[in-house]
């Protein structure tokens, strides 16, 4: 049996589907990710040391230990996103030729940077957690719609005043996303996380009174380091439940649009739909 077409019926459906169409383009031409950009990591060695408690040998030289004055813990060496291809072995043990914890091995912890990694990544070295960036977000909202994280190439080495080998932690493989869960829970605290991946997951830094700012296409966070529950083995509970600040960070990055070949899919999907629905009508 053949049912003849109702115009009116017709061109209602028609204006509902460009009205959901025109939606769709709406909300996709807001949505953005990022590209390109670094963290800076600013650590302050004094309030690091005194919120850790792993001070297991004397602060004075002895005649049984003669080495003197070792921190409780501090950073031994940093690797940017140029050591992404090192296995976790090689961040480990590189440059470590004497395991005794020396006052010598100690760098500044100031000035760290880790890259914002792409959206792919093609080599991941045996050990490594290095994590892409999935980040979306509507720029008119960050809070209310991000997504997914930033991923961060760059590893810290920190020296622990324990006895050897298990005196060397790697911090890194980490990555930055926001949860508005967590945003104002305690005074200060923000919603943004820093996460450690490599070796295990762990969360490695709280960020408290975060600056966020959106300016033209470049996305800006500034604020504070607070402890994350990855410390606690080393004694770090009680700083980190007082909200103990322990430095300072920067990130800023470039924001853009979804990719070219998002925006094509979505439209020729329900282009086609479209067309493949007038077909089909009987």
């Amino acid at each position: 049996m053949k049912i003849n077409k109702h115009p009116i019926v017709q061109q209602a459906l028609s204006v509902s589907v460009i009205a959901i169409f025109g939606s769709l383009i709406s909300m996709h031409t807001q949505a953005a990710t990022i590209t390109g950009g670094a963290l800076t990591v600013n650590l302050d060695r004094d309030a690091i040391i005194a919120g850790v408690i792993q001070d297991k040998y004397p602060d004075t030289p002895t005649v049984d230990f003669p080495i003197c004055c070792r921190p409780s813990l501090y950073v031994e060496e940093f690797f940017d996103a140029s050591s992404a291809s090192k296995t976790f072995s090689e961040l480990r043990d590189e440059n470590t030729p004497n395991l005794n914890d020396l006052a010598s091995d100690e760098i500044s912890a100031v000035g760290l940077q880790y890259s914002v990694n792409e959206p792919n990544i093609s080599l991941i070295p045996a050990g490594r957690q290095n994590r892409n960036t999935t980040f979306g977000f509507d720029p008119a909202d960050l809070f209310g719609t991000a997504t997914g994280s930033i991923g961060l190439g760059g590893v810290i080495r920190f020296r622990v005043d324990v006895s050897p080998p298990s005196n060397r932690i790697l911090l890194g493989d980490m990555s930055l996303a926001y949860d508005s869960s967590l945003e104002g829970t305690t005074p200060g605290r923000s919603g943004w996380l820093i996460t450690n991946h490599i070796g295990f997951d762990a969360d490695a830094f709280e960020l408290f009174d975060v600056t966020t700012q959106l300016t033209g296409n470049i996305l800006t966070l500034n604020g504070n380091l607070g402890f994350g529950w990855g410390f606690d083995h080393l004694g770090a509970t009680a700083a980190r439940l007082n909200d103990t600040r322990i430095g300072t960070f920067s990130f800023q990055t470039t924001v853009v649009p979804l990719p070219a070949a998002v925006w094509m899919f979505v439209t020729g999907v329900f282009g086609f739909s479209v067309m493949n629905y007038r077909k089909r009508q009987v």
